[in-house]
């Protein structure tokens, strides 16, 4: 029997900091690294979800700079996209702050209209020094209609979660289960310029300066 193929074009968006590349790293590799590295190109993952009879929607995970100097630039990564993952540290007040004063107005502006947006609260592990409630967040996300993710990348909390809601909302349907990483599916002629952008390293987002490290996602 023949297999349906469907991509969804994920980014990840929010501060410096936050723990986007951590995020990342533990849904698709299931680790978890403290000591990373601040993106300041668009670097690309992939995992897959199976549903229905035979049916696969590959997840294209794209993580972008956060910093300020590359901003306008991110852009080029959200303007088609088809999810928004809004992403802030729960122990950062400022990062919350940018978020609602920069990261969802830009994605509202220059994103597709149907984009579907989410609010992740990352960091839930850190719950006893958190400078933002869980409470003013999710109504936050209620108010500009995003669902809403409190996750953990250091201990996998609610990582396979953030996802599958999004694979659900976009499908429409509760019975989405997530491919285990060594599983691989054909793909489709629409998957064609992922790979190449993917073998070519992502598209850098302008000169490179040193990276920093973040010591904690």
């Amino acid at each position: 029997m023949s297999s349906s193929i469907e991509s969804l074009k994920i980014v990840l968006l929010g501060e410096p900091g936050v723990g986007k590349t951590c995020i990342i790293t533990q849904f698709v590799e299931e680790f978890f690294q403290s000591d990373t590295q601040s993106s300041s190109t668009g670097t690309f993952s992939s995992r897959t979800c199976i549903y229905g009879n035979n049916k696969f929607l590959k997840l294209d995970i794209w993580d972008t700079a956060g910093q300020e100097q590359y901003r306008s630039l991110t852009k080029l990564f959200y303007k088609d996209a088809n999810v928004a993952i809004l992403v802030y540290d729960i122990t950062s007040k400022q990062s919350f702050d940018e978020l609602k004063g920069y990261w969802a107005n830009q994605v509202k502006e220059s994103g597709p209209a149907d984009i579907l947006l989410v609010i992740c609260a990352n960091k839930s592990d850190l719950i006893n020094i958190e400078q933002v409630d869980e409470e003013e967040a999710r109504n936050y996300a209620k108010e500009i209609g995003a669902l809403f993710c409190l996750t953990s990348a250091k201990s996998a909390d609610g990582i396979s979660d953030l996802f599958l809601q999004i694979a659900q909302k976009h499908l429409g349907i509760d019975d989405v289960k997530l491919l285990k990483n060594n599983e691989d599916i054909p793909l489709n002629k629409n998957d064609e310029q992922v790979e190449k952008d993917k073998k070519k390293g992502g598209v850098t987002l302008t000169n490179i300066q040193q990276k920093k490290k973040k010591k904690f996602c």
